[in-house]
C-alpha cells in the first residue's frame, strides 16, 4: 500500500507540471490574442494551447483520484503518471511536424532551399551509375531515387536544412534530435533507441537536466515530471522562431 509521504509526493509533483502546462496555455492564448493575421502561427498555437490544456485536465484527473490507487505498489503508479506526463511532449512532436509540412508547402523561400539539398543528391545519385541499370539495379536506383525526394517530408533532413541554413542554431538543432528520439521510442514501448546523454536548462529555474540513458532503458523519470516538459517547451519556442524569422518568405 502507497505511503501517505508518497502520494504527497506525487501530488506535488503533478501539481508543478499542471501549473507549468496551464502558463504554457496562459502564453498560447496570449499570443493568440496579439496575433490575428498570421495564420501558420496561430495554427501552431492553437495546437500547443489543446495540447496543453488537455494535459492540464488528465492531470486535474489524476490528482482528483489518485487517492483510489494506494493500493498499487509505487513502481506501477510511476509509470502511470509518468505516461500521463509524457503525452504532451508526444503530442507537441505531432503537431510539430504537421505545421512544418505544411507551413514547408505555403513558403517558397523553405520549400526551395529543401529541393535544392535533394536534387543535389539526385545529381550524385545520377553520377554513380555508369550505365543505364538493368533489372535488380534498375529497381534499386528507383527506390533510392524516390526516398531522396521523399526526405522533403523526413524531419531529421528538414532539421539538418535548417541549421545549414541558419535558421535553427547548433543548441535547437540538438534539442530537436534529441526530442524525436525520444518520441521515436514510443514503437519501441518508451524504451531507449540507442544510448541517449543530453543535458539542457530550464530556463525558468536555471536547473539543468541531464538525460542519460542506456538503449532499451525506459524512458520516464519516476521522480520527475517536469524535465521532458522542458524539452516541451522548447520545441514549441524553435518553431514558433522559424515561423515568424520566415513568415514573409
Amino acid at each position: 500500500m502507497l505511503s501517505d509521504e508518497y502520494i504527497q509526493i506525487q501530488k506535488k509533483l503533478l501539481t508543478d507540471l499542471g501549473n507549468r502546462l496551464g502558463n504554457e496555455v496562459q502564453f498560447s492564448n496570449d499570443f493568440l490574442g496579439r496575433v490575428k493575421d498570421r495564420e501558420i502561427e496561430r495554427k501552431w498555437m492553437n495546437a500547443v494551447s489543446r495540447t496543453c490544456n488537455y494535459s492540464a485536465f488528465q492531470i486535474k484527473n489524476i490528482l482528483n483520484s489518485i487517492e483510489d490507487y494506494r493500493h498499487l505498489p509505487e513502481e506501477q503508479l510511476s509509470l502511470y503518471v509518468g505516461k500521463i506526463a509524457i503525452q504532451s511532449f508526444l503530442e507537441i512532436i505531432n503537431s510539430f511536424e504537421q505545421i512544418t509540412n505544411l507551413f514547408i508547402a505555403e513558403n517558397h523561400k523553405l520549400k526551395l532551399l529543401l529541393e535544392e539539398r535533394i536534387a543535389q543528391k539526385l545529381t550524385i545519385l545520377e553520377e554513380s551509375w555508369k550505365t543505364e541499370p538493368r533489372g535488380k539495379s534498375k529497381d534499386l536506383k528507383k527506390s533510392l531515387t524516390s526516398q531522396l525526394k521523399n526526405k522533403i517530408y523526413e524531419m531529421a533532413f528538414i532539421r539538418d536544412t535548417l541549421l545549414k541554413n541558419k535558421i535553427i542554431d547548433k543548441t535547437d538543432h540538438q534539442t530537436l534530435s534529441f526530442a524525436w528520439d525520444i518520441r521515436n521510442s514510443m514503437h519501441l514501448n518508451f524504451t531507449a533507441i540507442k544510448d541517449v546523454d543530453f543535458k539542457y536548462p530550464d530556463l525558468k529555474t536555471g536547473f539543468v537536466y541531464r538525460f542519460n540513458f542506456k538503449k532499451g532503458q525506459e524512458l520516464y523519470h519516476p521522480n520527475d515530471l517536469i524535465s521532458f516538459y522542458v524539452i516541451t517547451e522548447q520545441v514549441i519556442f524553435i518553431l514558433l522562431k522559424i515561423l515568424q524569422k520566415h513568415k514573409d518568405s
